[in-house]
């Protein structure tokens, strides 16, 4: 049995290498440093500002000229109207910022002086651990012979973080406490005033905040601003120690244990912040760090253990030590199961129901003005944030996202009316918090997109196909034919007698025109056209299902026929555009036009094996000119080599994403720039090479790696409403087991196997690509080679 703890012997030295912790609302960043430590703090409702109506009210007066100069090929002249009456005003959404810093010193001198650094500098015998099953941090060490342990965790039930440090030497802890809000420094310098010594980099930046002091001996609050919303945090100390109050931060001497507990709000969620974080430390401080912690595990740890993956032997490594042996060549296949098991992790930890939806960093964002803003990318990122929400039973923490698709949905209808005169809903390339679905930055090749709604709706399609949930579908129905209805309403006629998007954009690639300008500017690009395929089709089939006579239903048949279809280049690739045209920048990290592989279905090994060879090769094309060497798309190229059934290049890339990350904590990040999409992608991608089931066929171990010989998987979901345990040995699967959850019948691929409802056979048939047997609802079906 895998252990799934990440074991370090030292601590983190900057904010990439840092522990996450969280319960999808309070995010902690924690270096593990035993003298002086810092502790960076997120509330994922803390966005800067209230929402703000961005909507071009020009747009829709000159729609019908931009889309009279793309048909006709003036794609300058739509460039520049675009880039006047289609972008935001003001171009840019809200974004996401941090809460703040919680700072420690443990028996420490004056610690928080000017320049004051964290640092571990009188441990010994240190040892870090993060275990990933039960969200427990956890360091130890010791210090002037005595041993020390602190656990850590944030509670989902009591919405704190809580701290514990335990001495075996009585009365040997002293502990200050401090608050602060201002930017992130990893940097050490020498300290010229005082040599030998360092302090920090970059200057010391004023704090961010408007209060920060005690309220009592064993409260301090801090509160402030971000431009409309207000926030507040705040800490308590339970100790047997002696306890003083400076008013600048908390203080205890002579103690054996100290309980932390921190909570943080904001004003999008309570009318009264600090009333708010008050009442929850009241509520841990009652319950005490014992009953927290046993509440803490009974959240946390079932849910991470329907899901397992092993694939080797356990070692005793540390986590940087395994990933230089890795980059180095030596075989170690159970990091990928750690890999896989840290991304679940960061998914319950950082997109629980209840909370706002994974964002580029999750939860986790250490800048006040991050990348991208660390918002909602909807061309490809947040939806790659949950595509392993299904298939790794963490069905759940799809709620957040759809939250979010609701708050976009109401939003989108004024975009919809106002921009375009269009019923229905929609969204372009990134949304906020708010939902604000109006066109986000001036960058011709993705602002004017219109699709990124239609996608993100199909996430909605995608939960009632692996859950069957009627009553959810009747729910959510309303929503996907909005989203379906704009279309109905926004697509245009080309000059080959389709329906197409116009203006649109395949995110984020560039083609070359015959006079050598380069344009993204397009109509009907395929992503467009796979993705409204798919929207159309889940409504007319989810209208079957719940036994609605619903009238639009005609009106999106006859839209789908009249989609352009997918067409295949004179190298055998699948098009990205409606003609074959030579790309600006064939290594494009992007590769929307693969849509319909993956995350869609219309092209798979099934149904359209043309198309999947030359899905195949337009990832050749892709890889052979740079494309996939890390960050998420190296996870979508996983995803569709798993899809394509390609063991050795599927397995190929998950070692390389692996062991790609620049951080020593397997956060999907390049030099100083985070952004936690890759690791979900990779999640997805491991899933799809043991599990397929997009065709409406069980396909076990479709694109098992070579190297991963043996091994086991539990809990891996299905479309269908099936869960799946697997064994395999010698690369080849040697049982099975197939939970259903409602009546009906499950297909499987491949070679006809023995089936069992316990003791009792039951009946198998063949088909055209495996076998079937009937199922009924909550019973386990035992699959055995012949």
């Amino acid at each position: 049995m895998s252990e799934y703890i990440m074991k370090y012997d030292r601590a983190a030295e900057r904010w990439n290498d840092a522990t996450p912790l969280g319960n999808g609302r309070l995010g902690a960043m924690v270096y593990g440093n035993t003298g002086i430590e810092r502790i960076q703090l997120n509330e994922d409702s803390l966005w800067y500002g209230n929402f703000v109506d961005r909507n071009n009210l020009a747009t829709k007066e000159k729609l019908k000229e931009i889309q009279k100069n793309v048909l006709e090929g003036k794609l300058q002249e739509a460039e520049d109207l675009i880039a006047q009456y289609m972008v935001g005003a003001p171009v840019s959404m809200r974004h996401y910022e941090p809460l703040g810093e919680l700072d420690i010193a443990l028996n420490q001198h004056t610690p928080f002086i000017n320049g004051w650094i964290t640092n571990s500098d009188d441990a010994e015998d240190y040892v870090s651990e993060l275990n990933l099953m039960t969200g427990i941090h956890t360091v130890r060490h010791k210090q002037n012979g005595a041993a020390y342990t602190r656990e850590m965790f944030v509670s989902y039930p009591a919405q704190v973080l809580c701290i514990r440090i335990t001495t075996d030497r009585p009365g040997s802890v002293d502990l200050d406490v401090q608050m602060d809000r201002c930017n992130i420094i990893d940097e050490k310098i020498p300290d010229h005033r005082r040599p030998g010594k360092f302090q920090r980099g970059g200057g010391w930046a004023g704090m961010l905040l408007d209060v920060n002091h005690t309220i009592n001996e064993k409260t301090l609050i801090i509160k402030g601003n971000a431009s409309e919303t207000g926030f507040a945090s705040a800490v308590r100390m339970v100790t047997d120690g002696r306890i003083f109050d400076p008013y600048s931060q908390l203080i205890t001497r002579n103690a054996s244990e100290v309980c932390l507990y921190l909570a943080g709000a904001t004003t999008n969620r309570a009318d009264n912040p600090e009333a708010e974080v008050i009442r929850l430390i009241d509520n841990a401080e009652k319950k005490g760090f014992s009953a927290l912690k046993a509440e803490h595990l009974a959240d946390f740890e079932p849910r991470m253990r329907r899901c397992t993956l092993e694939l080797g032997k356990n070692s005793e490594l540390t986590v940087d030590k395994r990933l230089d042996k890795a980059r180095a060549g030596i075989h170690d296949p159970n990091l990928a199961a750690l890999y896989f098991t840290f991304g679940r992790y960061l998914m319950l930890s950082g997109g629980r129901e209840n909370s706002t939806a994974l964002n580029l960093q999750g939860i986790w964002c250490k800048d006040f003005i991050p990348a991208w803003d660390s918002k909602y990318t909807i061309n490809i990122n947040t939806q790659m944030n949950y595509w392993p929400a299904e298939v790794t039973n963490l069905s759940n923490c799809h709620e957040s996202m759809f939250d979010l698709i609701e708050k976009m949905s109401e939003r989108g209808r004024e975009t919809a009316k106002t921009m375009y005169g269009c019923r229905g809903t929609m969204c372009h390339h990134n949304t906020d918090f708010y939902g604000d679905c109006a066109p986000q930055d001036c960058y011709l090749a993705a602002t004017s997109w219109t699709t990124g709604g239609a996608w993100m709706a199909l996430h909605l399609w995608e939960h009632y196909r692996f859950t069957l949930d009627k009553d959810f579908l009747k729910k959510w129905y309303p929503v996907l034919c909005d989203h379906a209805l704009f279309f109905v309403d926004f697509l245009i006629e080309d000059n080959k007698g389709h329906l197409v998007t116009c203006p649109s954009v395949s995110p984020e690639n560039r083609y070359i025109l015959p006079d050598g300008h380069d344009t993204p500017v397009c109509a009907g690009p395929a992503m467009d056209n796979q993705i409204l395929r798919a929207l159309f089709g889940a409504c007319i089939e989810a209208a079957g299902i719940l036994g609605i006579d619903d009238p639009k239903t005609g009106g999106f048949k006859r839209v789908i026929s009249r989609l352009p279809k997918n067409s295949i280049g004179s190298q055998g690739q699948l098009l990205e555009w409606q003609e074959e045209v030579p790309e600006m920048t064939p290594g494009m990290g992007h590769i929307s036009h693969l849509w319909g592989a993956y995350p869609g279905d219309e092209i798979n090994w099934k149904d359209s094996p043309e198309l999947l060879e030359a899905v195949r090769t337009s990832l050749k094309i892709r890889t052979d000119n740079g494309a996939g060497n890390g960050g998420w798309p190296l996870a979508w190229f996983i995803c569709q080599h798993a899809r394509i059934l390609d063991k050795e290049m599927t397995g190929k890339e998950i070692n390389k994403m692996v062991c790609s990350a620049h951080t020593r904590n397997f956060f999907n990040a390049f030099g100083d720039i985070f952004q936690i999409d890759g690791n979900f992608g990779a999640v997805a991608g491991i899933a799809e090479a043991l599990i397929q089931s997009h065709t409406g066929i069980l396909h076990l171990l479709p694109a098992l790696p070579p190297e991963w010989t043996e091994g086991a998987v539990n809990g891996l979901c299905a479309r269908g409403g099936f869960t799946v345990d697997m064994t395999w040995k010698d690369n080849a699967l040697t049982a099975a087991k197939i939970y259903a959850s409602v009546d009906g019948e499950a297909e499987l691929a491949g070679e006809q196997m023995k089936v069992f409802n316990g003791e009792t056979a039951v009946e198998t048939k063949l088909t055209s690509h495996g076998f079937c047997f009937k199922t009924n609802a909550n019973t386990v079906y035992i699959i055995q080679r012949g």
